[in-house]
């Protein structure tokens, strides 16, 4: 049994933070393995004070509700700016702990210091230090990434074949790991519901990496399809622009829905749409977003834009559709709409998929297998 510290930006809140979602799954999936698992995030951070702003108290109730064996501690914040207090919190934090794994979105005093520890062998022998990145700043901003000194990290444990080559070739890391994400089975099911809409969209405003896209292949096809239902799902919509959606498409906004209540709505839908940022069809190849293994695995047909599939992750055209214009959008949406069969052929392929290859159980013994592996290398 290995017992896992995980630090991040937040467990509680999934508010615009995707990360919280492969993360809740990983711990479920290691506890079910025997292994023990302790989320660390700061009692205040953007994500909790922005779905507390804007829904009160409600929604983490919910979460503590929803997921009432997931372990988490909420530090105060002020410990990451007074180094003896961090450091002393982690050698208090991390006495009984085998594996660290520190995700990307954590602060940066954090992770730098808990990685000169390790190095300096502060947490025994047995103690490893994993670095988990699933965003692209290793492309993007590199210096800043350099700044964390992930040499002092036994492993890096990347979602992308793309930010694994990054690390390996400009970073000269040694132990680079695609950890790719996945989705909890349990949790992302198929249910039996009425259909609310028909085209359903669960994303967030994009900073200009994908808007034209959403644009153009979903709001430009609610009004090419006008007797068919769009919906979307999402939060940093401003309210000019949903003035605006609502004055120009034929599509209903509806807020941010939790993550682990996306199953029902999936369930209230027929078809769902992939709309990769820019950066995942081009240079961050290989590098599926975690709501294409959600979708999948609640059995909801997918119709995608193209993005390099490097890894063989999926069978595009059997797990879902893949369109190359909006001329295909619309004929795809049109044709799923009216055809039950070919949904339900679809769907059950892409949750197949899932279950025998991308769930949080087949991430969490990988990650398990890692570890075993450097301390094998070690002795």
């Amino acid at each position: 049994m290995m017992n896992f510290a995980i630090f991040g930006h937040s467990i509680r809140s999934d508010w615009n933070h995707g990360n919280a979602h492969f993360l809740r799954g990983l711990m479920r999936a290691l506890e079910e393995l025997g292994h023990r698992a302790t989320f660390y995030e700061a009692v205040h951070n953007w994500s909790v004070d922005n779905l507390r702003q804007e829904h009160g108290e409600a929604p983490l109730l919910d979460f503590v509700a929803h997921f009432p064996n997931l372990r988490y501690n909420l530090y105060n914040p002020a410990l990451l700016s007074n180094p003896a207090r961090l450091r002393s919190w982690l050698h208090e934090t991390l006495a009984d702990v085998d594996v660290a794994l520190v995700h990307e979105w954590s602060d940066p005093a954090l992770v730098v210091e808990l990685g000169r520890m390790r190095q300096a062998g502060e947490f025994g022998p047995r103690f490893r230090a994993l670095f988990h990145d699933t965003h692209y700043r290793a492309y993007s901003e590199p210096e800043a990434m350099r700044a964390l000194q992930l040499e002092n990290y036994d492993a890096v444990l990347s979602f992308s074949p793309a930010i694994t080559e990054i690390y390996r070739r400009d970073f000269d890391l040694p132990r680079v790991y695609t950890v790719h994400e996945a989705a909890d089975p349990d949790l992302f099911r198929p249910y039996d519901l009425p259909k609310e809409q028909d085209v359903v969209f669960i994303g967030n405003w994009g900073d200009n990496d994908r808007n034209e896209t959403l644009e153009r292949y979903l709001l430009e096809p609610s009004n090419l399809l006008p007797d068919l239902r769009f919906a979307i799902y999402g939060v940093r919509y401003g309210a000019a622009l949903l003035e605006r959606f609502a004055r120009e498409y034929h599509v209903r906004y509806r807020g941010w829905v939790a993550n682990h209540r996306a199953p029902l709505v999936y369930a209230a839908s027929k078809m769902s749409v992939h709309l990769p940022r820019q950066q995942y069809t081009g240079a961050i190849y290989g590098t599926p977003t975690i709501r294409v293994f959600e979708t999948l695995a609640c059995g909801l047909p997918l119709i995608s834009l193209p993005w390099p599939d490097s890894d063989e992750l999926f069978c595009a055209g059997e797990d879902y559709l893949v369109v190359n214009d909006q001329a295909e959008m619309v004929a795809a949406m049109r044709q799923l709409a009216a055809d039950p069969a070919a949904r339900k052929k679809l769907g059950d392929s892409g949750r197949a998929r899932i279950l025998a290859y991308h769930t949080v159980l087949h991430r969490a013994r990988q990650i398990v297998g890692i570890v075993e592996g450097l301390a094998l290398a070690q002795a």
